[in-house]
């Protein structure tokens, strides 16, 4: 029988031992480097589904804000009281359907604008649509429908000036009879004179090219979903999932997403959970509750985002490859090192290891040996390389993050500051005033006929337009002001200490002379008209809604007058 003298025993152990620890070395740093990258995919999808949120909020305020504008409007007309109106009123009317027109022409997401009278069983008084092919057509005579018994008739007549109220989503429908196969919602607005409801306006939105708006906007991996208070699916991935409750086959998020009836009880407000029974394979998915018409009728909204685990897991990939590789190294070190002394082996693996354990813990460690020219300091250096990998990529992840912050404030295409970001400047700027009694103006800029230029000349010459625009607007004013894009062709300045009438005037003649001149587009000049309104606090309005409004009433003023000079 061949002896084993202790030397060769030593050796043994040491081997093993050491292959040992390469193995846990490989498995703890591979599984806590595998949790962080969950971890830290679950944050940003969640601040993802936060911003997407506010984007939702943010799109549906823009429908309240022009559906009251246009109620506002309306309010300012003399109105038919019988069932043969005045020649002012017929007038008004004409008037009422030209702005429904350009409403029509500036959203292309909507499909009609409705002026709909209390009396008569709620006949409309002016109807435009949309059609299949984009014309818009305006809807007279018999072909007019009572729309009294309708609930978001008879709910926004009970409304207070400037209230809106928001329809649930469903399949397109006339008379009780289902349309084309869309899906829709409403936003609807009252028109008050004097103390009195008369009328409410209505417009109706086209739900699945408003809400494609918002899913376009998110990275391919990125899956959206969209839910009523009730659970069914409004948007979902697999598109036939999507308005099941009015195709006879309810499709329901708690059903799908067990842990979504949280959020639907009023239990959280927001959640992040990994699914594994996508017929795609594992998932992380994220959900928040989005309010959803008025803010006391507690209505809502589930909103979620899912991203692909294999996606999350690709650089946890690359990172195991390097693990097995280094194992294999030090295996080969193990057994060259077999006849070594314990002493001088098992110091500078012990440091390895508890680097190792304190990287896993997320705790600095101790210097490693990485200037030592044998086997442990390839060990060493290996881990530091893997350790500066994983902090690369941890880098690389907090700068998308931040990357989504930005775009949260700022609009992609100018630079300038979107609406949400307007907004919280202007209700600084408001505070600001009060405590100071200092004016402040609030200018809306809205371009003329840029549909046209889309139309004509293609999307990319408009976004350039779009960029020339910005560039001159803010060559116009102080640096102080803040100047902002709110959608589309739509720009506002914010303008503070401007005391009188006169600096107000003056702040729009700059504005003014900076359209009066040829813009450079791409190098080319081009003649870019403007349509302007201004607000002064509080001279036009004590809060934010208000100045907003007024700016933007001024404005279509100013485009009507503009639309009467160029006939």
């Amino acid at each position: 029988m061949m002896r084993i003298n202790i030397g060769q025993r030593l050796g043994l152990l040491l081997a093993s031992f050491s292959l040992l620890a390469a193995l846990l070395l490989g498995y703890l740093t591979y599984t806590a480097a595998r949790d962080m990258l969950v971890e830290r995919a679950q944050r940003t999808l969640l601040d993802t589904t936060r911003i997407l949120s506010s984007h939702l909020q943010a799109g549906f305020g823009q429908l309240g804000r022009d559906a009251t504008m246009l109620a506002m409007l309306a309010g300012g007309l003399p109105l038919p009281g019988g069932p043969v109106p005045t020649a002012a009123q017929a007038q008004s009317l004409e008037t009422l359907a030209q702005m429904f027109r350009a409403q029509l022409l500036a959203r292309p997401g909507l499909l009609q604008v409705q002026l709909i009278g209390l009396r008569d069983h709620g006949l409309e008084l002016v109807h435009l649509q949309r059609l299949a092919d984009e014309r818009i057509v305006r809807v007279v005579g018999a072909a007019l429908q009572e729309k009294a018994h309708f609930p978001y008739v008879y709910e926004t007549a009970r409304l207070t000036s400037g209230g809106v109220y928001f329809t649930e989503f469903g399949i397109n429908r006339e008379d009780g009879v289902p349309q084309e196969e869309r899906a829709v919602f409403s936003v609807a607005a009252p028109v008050v004179q004097g103390t009195a409801v008369v009328a409410v306006v209505v417009l109706r939105v086209d739900a699945e090219a408003f809400l494609r708006h918002f899913g376009a906007t998110l990275p391919a991996p990125y899956g959206f979903y969209l839910a009523s208070r009730w659970g069914d699916f409004l948007a979902h991935p697999e598109r036939e999932k999507a308005f099941g409750f009015d195709r006879g086959q309810r499709v329901l998020v708690q059903e799908e997403f067990v842990a979504t009836a949280a959020l639907l009880s009023g239990a959280e407000r927001e959640l992040v959970f990994s699914h594994t029974e996508s017929p795609g394979g594992a998932q992380i998915q994220a959900f928040v509750r989005v309010p959803f018409g008025a803010r006391d009728d507690g209505r809502f909204l589930l909103l979620g985002l899912s991203q692909s685990m294999s996606a999350v897991l690709a650089e946890a990939q690359g990172l195991g490859d390097t693990i097995v590789k280094m194992i294999a190294v030090l295996a080969l070190v193990a057994t060259l090192l077999a006849a070594w002394v314990s002493r001088v082996v098992t110091g500078p693996l012990r440091a390895v290891v508890r680097a190792t354990e304190a990287f896993s813990q997320g705790m600095p460690h101790g210097a490693l040996p990485v200037e030592r020219l044998d086997e442990l300091g390839e060990l060493a250096r290996g881990f530091r390389d893997m350790e500066a990998q994983i902090g690369q990529q941890m880098d690389e992840l907090n700068r998308s993050r931040d990357a989504m912050t930005h775009l949260a404030h700022h609009d992609p295409l100018t630079g300038l500051p979107n609406r949400r970001m307007f907004e919280q400047r202007l209700e600084q700027a408001l505070d600001r005033a009060r405590r100071s009694s200092r004016p402040c103006a609030l200018v809306f800029v809205d371009l003329d006929d840029f549909k046209s230029v889309n139309d004509k000349l293609g999307h990319a010459v408009g976004d350039a337009v779009l960029q020339a625009a910005a560039q001159a607007i803010v060559g116009a004013v102080r640096q102080v002001d803040t100047v902002a894009r709110l959608a589309g062709d739509e720009f506002t300045v914010l303008c503070e200490n401007v005391d009188t009438d006169d600096a107000a005037q003056h702040v729009l003649d700059k504005l003014r002379q900076a359209f009066a001149q040829p813009l450079q587009v791409d190098g080319q000049p081009m003649v870019v008209r403007a349509s302007m309104g201004i607000s002064l606090y509080p001279k036009d309005g004590d809060d934010a809604r208000t100045l907003l409004a007024s700016a933007d009433v001024a404005m279509y003023q100013a485009k009507l007058r503009h639309r009467e000079i160029s006939r």
